[in-house]
């Protein structure tokens, strides 16, 4: 008699946990078993979702419980995305299915819903008579949500009957987010016409022009098959006389998926543009690489107007050509009307938008329209990495710089670019990184091989980089108009008169940064955090940015009562007015985080302003980014220096890069573009380059002030985040985790810390942070062997309560 071996399942649960859990294969679920799969299993007291990462016969030495459920009939995570989540939650230390419920859309992550059910047959004598009856109910719906259960009977209640297991929780799973299907109707034959137009005539004859016979009439003067959506626009053609003409057998409908795009494009294939030279030798070079199926890295380095997109779209044609797919990476929503408009006009319907403003419904549609193959090409932000294209050829990151790749909280804390990378070398896949000015990180990578450089010099259509002129505000006390010094009111008021558009980028929003007491000088903090709030004008309120807090706005002064609150500093809803009352022929449109929370805002303001519907632009950062209107020819940067309030080694960086792309939202097309940096100190370097647009001298001075200091690209950077209710046993966590750290790194690198981070306390919770410097060619396994001996070690010196401390990991932290 052949014996046959037990079989077990790794589980991974999207928790802390990194090691993924244990369970035995029951012989009956074997068949169904299959790694990629969610499967339903006990958790401690509950039972929960978790996915299948591993299958084997290897007995481990603890006793194993069984797996209960298959919850799905085919692998929903790919080898490939499996092979990649592994390695981010060795290289960025964390769980490895904390990194596999990010990678998939909702309805098909670990998404649960807590259930009650009776735990014991016999009833305890000594319940209640309200006791009992909830046991009864809950008995009868056999599944009874907790929640539910809770606001119902109340949450002491059910926690008492479930201490007294009486009652047990288990986590019931979401169902798969339906397809999106719309009714799609058509006639029943080809007789159908025909027989219509006689039937409407019979009721003519009879003068029984009914309602639903006019629709039909409209109907036989359409063209079928149609959406219902869109029949429906006629005023005649209701859902009711559809049904009822159906009743007729002369029309039927099916159910069918629809695009996942809310905003039709237009779909123009032969608008492809031809490469200039610069950009057909950055073409020819990719595209040896793409062509032979290998990995390859490159650096496009181009200024801004100089076609980056187009060289993005030939290789994206070249890939879909031999029958590969592409994944196209944008760092902000913003930027995704634009640039998937552009490309919806060469490749139509094989893109799919990926993005976390899309509803749940969204993007279950894009992700599986990807994974079925309906779809080749994926476009979105950050987590648009995981899009599960199939035969992936290339990955485009466009501005590859942006600091919005890289996730912060919660975890997985990964860097979409690096990701992106990692994903290209597991599918011997093309990569191409765009931007006008590259990271310090990447720029060095292309000098020691990791990619090659390529680069635009130069802007097509004899189009010229604009002029930029830096006002120092020390000199322009006088002459002011309110927010902006005369030369840029100048020059905004002669663009108007020229029918032309304007850009004013400040890096605040809100309607002014506090509200302080003029008597006392108290200024309204936070409750959960150490910031003050930020005052938002139009709907009268305080608000915190971190937490999402937020209060009236005081008519007195919580200190010491008196009633005059001042506001203090600006912000961009300020700055819309200010701007409103010295231009006030003009229409002022603003963009920030407060205007575009809604969905499709990003695409209606910029639609809008590309209508020319407005004469002026007033944003945060996310109006200098990647946005091309031929007519704007003017911009004004209000205030260049707030990005070195910011305590981070890269805030010389972040400000060329964002003088450096707003600059280039001027003079995109043949007429001169002017620029104005207003700032405090015109002398900075970062100002100075930007001026000369000389990106070349700026990354030099950089990249050695860097190496002097041993900062990134010259280093890698982990930060510690210890995060807790009570702020000593925090601080007495951090000091001592921070020993250990000195101990298991020895002479490897310095150990910067501990200290109070920049914001103390954050949503009720202290902070410290402790930072070290390891070499930058560490990979997964040595990092995760560092991390692993630091917490081994702590483990050994916990001090008493240190449990209640969070410890975070933010590998490759960019502050």
């Amino acid at each position: 008699m052949i014996s046959v071996l037990p079989t077990f399942a790794d589980i991974a649960f999207p928790t802390a946990v990194r090691q993924p859990f244990t369970y035995k294969l029951p012989q009956e679920l074997q068949e169904q078993a299959g790694v990629g799969k969610r499967v339903w299993v006990p958790l401690q007291k509950h039972k929960a979702v978790g996915m299948v990462v591993n299958i084997h016969h290897e007995k481990p030495d603890f006793n194993t419980r069984p797996v209960e459920q298959v919850l799905d009939e085919e692998s929903i995570v790919s080898d490939e995305i499996l092979q990649l989540t592994k390695w981010m939650h060795r290289f960025y230390y964390c769980g490895w299915g904390e990194v596999i419920q990010a990678a998939l859309p909702h309805g098909l992550n670990f998404s649960s819903e807590e259930h009650l059910e009776v735990g014991m047959e016999q009833l305890p004598a000594h319940l209640n008579e309200k006791q009992v009856e909830i046991v009864r109910q809950i008995k009868e719906k056999e599944s009874y949500p907790l929640k539910e259960a809770e606001k119902r009977w109340g949450d002491g209640i059910i926690d008492q009957l479930v201490r007294q297991k009486v009652l047990g929780i288990w986590e019931k799973p979401i169902q798969k987010t339906a397809p999106k299907t719309e009714k799609l109707w058509m006639w029943t034959d080809l007789s159908s016409v025909e027989e219509a137009r006689d039937l409407v005539s019979q009721y003519k004859e009879n003068d029984n022009f009914y309602k639903w016979v006019q629709a039909l009439e409209v109907l036989t003067e359409t063209e079928l098959p149609e959406f219902q959506k869109d029949l429906t626009s006629h005023s005649l053609l209701e859902y009711y006389t559809l049904q009822r003409i159906s009743e007729e057998n002369l029309i039927t409908f099916e159910e069918v998926e629809r695009n996942n795009l809310s905003i039709r494009y237009e779909y123009s294939p032969d608008q492809l543009h031809t490469l200039n030279e610069e950009q057909q030798q950055a073409f020819t070079q990719i595209t040896s690489v793409l062509d032979k199926g290998e990995f390859g890295s490159f650096l496009l380095y181009g200024v801004t107007g100089s076609g980056k997109t187009e060289v993005y779209i030939h290789a994206l044609k070249r890939a879909l050509e031999q029958g590969k797919g592409g994944l196209v990476l944008v760092p902000e929503i913003s930027l995704t009307p634009q640039i998937v408009e552009r490309f919806y006009q060469i490749f139509g319907d094989e893109i799919a938008v990926l993005h976390s403003r899309l509803t749940n419904r969204e993007r279950y549609d894009a992700w599986r329209s990807l994974q079925q193959g309906e779809k080749s090409i994926a476009i979105g932000a950050r987590s648009a990495v995981f899009a599960p294209v199939p035969n992936l050829g290339i990955i485009i990151i466009d501005e590859e710089h942006d600091a919005s790749y890289k996730q912060e909280d919660p975890a997985p804390r990964y860097h979409g670019r690096d990701v992106a990378i990692m994903r290209a070398h597991i599918n011997d896949a093309t990569v191409v990184m765009g931007s006008a000015t590259p990271s310090m990180v990447s720029l060095q990578g292309s000098r020691t091989g990791k990619s090659k450089l390529l680069t635009l010099a130069e802007r097509p259509l004899d189009s010229t980089m604009p002029e930029v002129q830096v006002l120092d505000l020390k000199q322009y006390r006088s002459a002011m108009r309110g927010p902006i010094a005369v030369p840029l009111y100048q020059a905004t008021k002669e663009a108007l008169a020229e029918d032309e558009q304007a850009i004013f980028l400040y890096n605040r929003r809100g309607f002014s940064s506090y509200l302080q007491c003029q008597h006392c000088g108290e200024i309204p903090g936070c409750p959960n955090c150490s910031v003050s709030l930020t005052f938002h004008k139009s709907k009268k309120q305080l608000r915190c940015h971190y937490c999402g807090y937020s209060q009236r706005q005081p008519r007195q002064c919580s200190e010491c009562g008196h009633e005059v609150v001042t506001a203090q500093g600006s912000g961009t809803q300020q700055l819309e007015e200010q701007i409103t009352e010295l231009f006030p022929h003009a229409e002022t449109l603003r963009m920030d985080f407060d205007t575009t929370s809604g969905k499709n805002a990003h695409a209606n303001i910029l639609n809008a302003f590309g209508r020319k519907e407005a004469d002026i632009l007033v944003g945060t950062q996310i109006v200098g980014k990647g946005l091309d209107f031929p007519d704007v020819t003017v911009v004004g940067v209000i205030d260049a220096d707030t990005e070195l309030a910011f305590p981070s080694f890269r805030s010389g960086e972040r400000m060329y890069q964002l003088l450096s792309q707003v600059a280039g939202r001027s003079g995109r097309a043949e007429k001169e573009g002017k620029v104005f940096f207003q700032t405090w100190q015109p002398d900075h370097p970062a100002i100075q380059k930007a001026q000369k647009h000389d990106y070349e001298a700026f990354a030099e001075q950089e990249l050695d002030q860097r190496k002097q200091l041993q900062y990134p690209p010259f280093s890698r950077i982990i930060r510690f985040i210890f995060k807790g209710k009570k702020e000593r046993r925090v601080q007495q966590v951090a000091q001592v985790f921070t020993e250990s750290l000195i101990k298991v790194l020895g002479q490897s690198g310095p150990v910067l810390g501990p200290s109070p981070a920049a914001i103390g306390k954050m949503q009720n919770y202290y902070r410290w942070e402790t930072f070290i410097k390891i070499k930058p060619g560490n990979g997964a396994g040595a990092i995760e062997k560092l991390i692993d001996d630091v917490f081994d070690d702590y483990d050994e010196h916990k001090p008493q309560g240190g449990s209640s401390v969070r410890i975070n990991v933010n590998v490759d932290a960019l502050e």
